[in-house]
């Protein structure tokens, strides 16, 4: 059962050269108790649409359409003191840089404090005792809570964003780059906190990351997006092993797979469009070694190529034979 359901949204950024059109007709599904992998390069729209689900934007985006649906409720249709309610309470944020999202003259203590009284209604006494049971939770001292965050190391801070967003229960969070600063024995460390939290009270999480080592590691789901449109998703494992889109093949060959003798990083070869001006077929193709000349006429809607794991390619049926193609370096770099 889902918790969550987006579909057909459409967000758009104005500027003075036009609109930019950062998430173009997406749509999935965050099942409930699940951690669903938003993974795409930087400015493919991950961070765009985890902030439209919590409600936070910019001045000049504007929701151009769709719905996400949270519970039954298009959150799209809430009044502000309807979403402003369901905020923190139901719906939490785990920023990606901790340290900015943490004010620096005040304690971490008094910010965790301030959540429970201010929108979880605890009084100063309550407020402190939930602080502190916040604190053990994701593995941190309760006396730190005295110091401020340019006394916490960033992966201390970061475990800080994660007690504040759990401070009031909420069913789901929505995490944004929330390792993508720390090294990666701390970044380990932090997704075992998460994992743990979200099996232990059954959370629903989304992941935004542009790493699929980290959706390999950590989600049950995963969404890879490009270009402001999701290119394929389903359940992780089936993803990564045997993904359809080229796109998706490009992604696994540019991180380390300890257990392959080739030792090669593979990059994709140029860099997404520009999302303020109009597309005619697959917006992959220009950076695609795979690409024909129908892919730069008409795009194609993800279709099921296994049960749960959809795609948007119109080579699918042939994804078996361009998989053993994508693993050779050559392929990419004749691109």
């Amino acid at each position: 059962m889902s918790l969550l359901s987006i579909s057909d949204l459409r967000v758009h950024y104005r500027a003075e050269s036009g609109l930019t059109r950062a998430v173009d007709g997406v749509s999935f599904e965050v099942p409930e108790g699940q951690i669903v992998g938003l993974v795409g390069e930087s400015g493919c729209g991950k961070t765009t649409v985890a902030r439209a689900i919590t409600g936070v934007m910019p001045q000049n985006a504007v929701i151009a359409g769709g719905r996400i649906v949270y519970r039954d409720r298009n959150l799209l249709e809430l009044s502000r003191p309807e979403a402003k309610a369901l905020r923190w309470r139901e719906i939490a944020f785990i920023p990606q840089s901790a340290m900015n999202s943490l004010d620096p003259v005040y304690r971490v203590g008094a910010q965790v404090e301030e959540v429970l009284i201010a929108r979880g209604g605890h009084d100063r006494r309550r407020a402190a005792a939930r602080a502190v049971e916040l604190f053990e939770m994701v593995g941190l001292d309760p006396g730190r809570l005295r110091d401020y965050p340019h006394q916490f190391s960033g992966g201390m801070r970061q475990r800080a964003a994660i007690a504040i967003a759990l401070a009031l229960n909420p069913k789901l969070v929505i995490a944004d780059e929330p390792v993508t600063a720390l090294d990666v024995i701390v970044q380990r460390q932090v997704l075992d906190t998460i994992k743990t939290l979200q099996a232990r009270f059954q959370i629903s999480v989304v992941l935004v990351t542009h790493d699929i080592s980290v959706v390999a590691y950590a989600c049950d789901q995963v969404v890879v997006m490009y270009a402001g449109q999701v290119v394929e998703s389903g359940p992780a494992a089936a993803v990564l092993d045997r993904p359809v889109h080229p796109y998706t093949m490009g992604l696994y060959n540019a991180f380390p797979d300890m257990q392959s003798s080739a030792g090669m990083l593979v990059p994709i070869d140029g860099s997404p469009p520009d999302l303020s001006q109009p597309f005619a077929g697959c917006r992959f193709a220009p950076r695609c070694p795979f690409a024909r000349d129908d892919c730069r006429l008409s795009g194609v809607e993800n279709r099921p190529c296994e049960p749960g794991h959809s795609a948007a390619c119109v080579r699918a049926a042939e994804a078996h034979q361009l998989r053993a193609a994508a693993r050779e370096p050559a392929t990419w770099l004749r691109s």
